[in-house]
């Protein structure tokens, strides 16, 4: 229904942002971790001795190899140790080199020095000529091992990462939207709570008012003024008890909480009842009626809340009734036909139409302030809309209002222009 699927696209909309926030957070807590760590890494010491640099401060003499003194400070300073090896594998030269480590290297020492330790010191080769440098450094100081990977996988995580990262973000926006959506459910149940709460702690003494009230004007030792008075207080305490069911009732469709208890109703037979049970409560001169119904509508079945959907006729009929704006006889035609796979029905009156404060009000997606005039029409909206139907409300050229109600009757894609085309259509009352 396009009514949930608005409030589903709020919520998905609603849990993107927090996602987005959320990323933008943890974002900008790992730079400024990494900013320390670059901070903290930019204090270390990280200035090894290479092979290279030994070899240009070493000199060969008669007396053997001399090392210069800057270089010999450095080696003290960072705690780092080198030997020479010839060609034969012998240790030629060598600078605070550890005492557990040979003087004589086979070929197959060598080899595995170049590709992981000696004898657990981290160390780096530069072969020189025919001599080989060795610098080391202290044990647990540098990790030290190569890394190999064939050339087959490393295409194949080119070819995917994109997708990987595609697939957790799609994770991470799914979990984002179902934890959102449970937090807005809890709020939302909450609310309805509150507001159920605070209308039952509100009837209890509203029924005392209205017990009282009714006693007093129907006691006949009273003055009539003070019975006129007591009237007026029994009336706007039925009207207090209306608004309260009305904000239960509205708070509860808004919010997809209302249970709906669906039946196959028939709304020819609704709407013919509802037509008699209000010409039956008023005279012929302050009310007129005109039901117009094609023959296929009649065996029309929808299914709906019936209670909620003779309430819709009701708040129609009433709005129609009490916001007329003039004294004549208010003339109200209510006209159902079924057109491509849909049923519209559509209420029209004489009145002198909405304003453009209450069309503007009912088109909004959230309800603002509004008054009793939209009140009653907010909450057939949201009725119909409930119940996966379409309505709208508009002025008709001639004069009045109408309210435009659509259902569909079967799967086949609906077409709103051809209900349309039966707005302001002036069959059967020429006073509509």
């Amino acid at each position: 229904m396009r009514y949930h699927y608005r409030r589903g696209v709020r919520v998905f909309a609603y849990g993107a942002v927090v996602l987005v926030m959320i990323i933008l957070l943890v974002g900008a807590l790992n730079f400024v971790f990494l900013l320390a760590g670059a901070f903290v890494y930019h204090n270390v010491d990280t200035n090894y001795i290479y092979g290279g640099s030994v070899m240009d401060a070493l000199t060969y003499t008669d007396n053997g190899y001399v090392l210069d003194e800057e270089m010999e400070r450095r080696f003290k300073e960072q705690d780092q140790w080198a030997m020479l090896l010839n060609e034969n594998g012998q240790v030629v030269w060598s600078i605070r080199k550890p005492k557990e480590l040979k003087d004589s290297y086979t070929q197959a020492d060598i080899a595995r020095m170049t590709r992981y330790y000696l004898e657990s010191y981290p160390v780096q080769l530069r072969v020189w000529e025919d001599r080989i440098m060795v610098t080391g450094l202290q044990k647990d100081v540098l990790w030290k091992y190569n890394l190999e990977f064939p050339i087959s996988w490393m295409d194949f995580l080119k070819r995917v990462w994109f997708y990987y990262f595609l697939i957790n973000f799609v994770w991470i926006l799914a979990l984002a939207f179902f934890f959102t959506k449970r937090f807005i459910k809890k709020r939302e149940q909450a609310r309805i709570e509150w507001i159920a709460g605070v209308s039952h702690d509100i009837r209890t003494p509203l029924s005392v008012v209205m017990g009282y009230a009714h006693t007093l004007e129907q006691d006949e030792k009273l003055a009539e003024e003070a019975r006129q008075q007591a009237s007026m207080i029994c009336h706007q305490s039925v009207v207090m008890k209306e608004l309260i069911t009305d904000l239960n009732l509205t708070s509860q469709l808004e919010y997809s909480m209302e249970t709906l208890r669906k039946e196959k109703v028939r709304p020819a037979e609704m709407i013919r009842n509802i037509a008699a049970e209000f010409l039956n409560d008023f005279p012929s001169e302050q009310l007129v009626i005109d039901v117009q119904i094609v023959p296929e509508g009649e065996s029309v079945c929808l299914k709906a809340d019936r209670q909620l959907f003779m309430r819709v006729f009701r708040n129609l009929i009433n709005n129609s009734r009490k916001h007329s704006g003039q004294d004549e006889t208010v003339r109200i035609q209510i006209s159902l036909w079924v057109e491509k796979n849909k049923c519209c029905i559509r209420l029209r009156d004489n009145g002198i139409g909405y304003s453009e404060e209450i069309l503007r009000g009912l088109r909004k997606k959230k309800r603002g302030t509004t008054g009793n005039h939209m009140h009653g029409l907010e909450i057939v909206k949201k009725i119909i809309l409930a119940h996966g139907g379409k309505i709208q409300f508009g002025n008709c050229e001639e004069g009045g209002s109408y309210c435009l109600m659509m259902f569909r009757l079967s799967s086949f894609l609906f077409h709103r222009k051809a209900c349309e085309a039966h707005f302001c259509s002036e069959a059967g009352n020429p006073n509509l």
